[in-house]
């Protein structure tokens, strides 16, 4: 597994455009004691040739400590490799090493990459569908709000459409999201208006455009350095990036609603996976799908509650939205569920149907 200190060195180094070279010449994934043709076509088309090793590489946005890497994702490339003996295997490239957050779709769609981890939303308009979970409180957390969304997904096959050039490996939804702010504490929607607030997507512009604020798109790799140097006044963000991604030394008050979710995929080169015998496909898709899922989103219910105590270590200020002021928070959000179903329908797209699934899922509870 390729540490965070070595990547560094392999920057300095230059090397990096050449293992990415090689990404991009051989489809992404990396095979060892390759047999020549005429072998592989003795082969049973159930079992990996003899000696061959599939090494899918594994790119993220996230920083290389982050719980999804060392409690998901590593975990997961020694689960493949036990599943398959040691025929499929995976490194991981955190931090942007192969791209930006909002390239990690192309790389596995282009084969730099074999897999990739990041949010629907910093590709804005690709996933309409899947915008409906980030729709304001849909879900209480990360694990009901994934539950949403995997059942809208094996539910109707426009949303796996919307993954065109890849096969889905998992889908989920991180802890809710609350406003992160610098200098002014926020107890009204009023108190937003004028602020520019980071967003990632555009379902969290209609958010805060509403409140009154200006959305500023960034992603969360640059929201720390973006809220120090004043460019934003504030982050729209789950309370797990506190920890994740250092916030609390930058943010001053926290206003707690749960707004909404965002959306991650996992996505895999559909090449890549061919080379995979199948066998070891179908010992692999017992450990992704909705089972990883369901884990993700776990670790990010661990992780908001370990934000939350770093912002009372920190001394954050925290003002949570009670139910009887929640009605002059919702008010203003109502008219962006008619907006969603409205665009989607005037697109052609099933909007009105999955909306309204996805509200009695919601309503259903976890």
């Amino acid at each position: 597994m390729m540490k965070k200190q070595s990547w560094k060195r392999l920057l300095g180094s230059g090397i990096l455009s050449l293992i990415m070279f090689g990404l991009v010449a051989c489809g992404g994934a990396e095979s060892t004691g390759g047999t020549d043709t005429s072998d592989q076509e003795t082969e049973s088309a159930n079992s990996t040739p003899s000696g061959e090793v599939v090494n899918l590489s594994i790119s993220t946005f996230m920083p290389g400590p982050h719980p999804q890497h060392t409690e998901l994702l590593e975990p997961f490339i020694k689960q493949m490799e036990e599943a398959t003996d040691g025929r499929v295997t995976g490194t991981l490239y955190p931090a942007n090493a192969l791209g930006e957050a909002n390239a990690q779709y192309d790389l596995v769609v282009n084969g730099v990459a074999d897999m990739s981890m990041s949010l629907h939303g910093y590709n804005p308009g690709r996933f309409p569908l899947t915008g409906v979970t980030e729709l304001p409180f849909m879900g209480e957390n990360a694990t009901d709000a994934t539950r949403i969304f995997w059942s809208l997904n094996e539910t109707f096959p426009e949303i796996e459409q919307e993954h065109e050039g890849t096969k889905i490996g998992w889908l989920f939804k991180n802890d809710p999201a609350q406003l992160l702010t610098v200098d002014k504490p926020i107890h009204s929607p009023e108190d937003l208006k004028g602020l520019r607030i980071r967003t990632p997507s555009p379902s969290a512009n209609g958010i805060l455009e509403s409140y009154g604020a200006i959305p500023v798109s960034m992603p969360m790799g640059d929201v720390y350095e973006g809220m120090q140097r004043g460019v934003v006044d504030g982050a729209l963000a789950p309370a797990s990036v506190i920890t994740n991604f250092q916030l609390a030394d930058v943010t001053n008050y926290i206003t707690k609603g749960n707004f909404y979710t965002s959306s991650i995929f996992v996505v895999i080169n559909p090449n890549t996976w061919s080379k995979i015998s199948q066998e070891d496909q179908a010992a692999i898709e017992e450990i992704i799908g909705e089972v990883m899922a369901t884990k993700a989103a776990e670790l990010y219910n661990v992780d908001a509650n370990g934000g939350w105590d770093s912002a009372k270590e920190a001394g954050i200020e925290v003002f949570e939205i009670t139910e009887e002021e929640f009605g002059k928070w919702k008010t203003p959000l109502e008219p962006l569920y008619d907006k969603w179903v409205n665009e989607m329908e005037a697109k052609g797209l099933p909007g009105k149907e999955i909306y309204e699934e996805a509200v009695r899922l919601r309503d259903q509870g976890e």
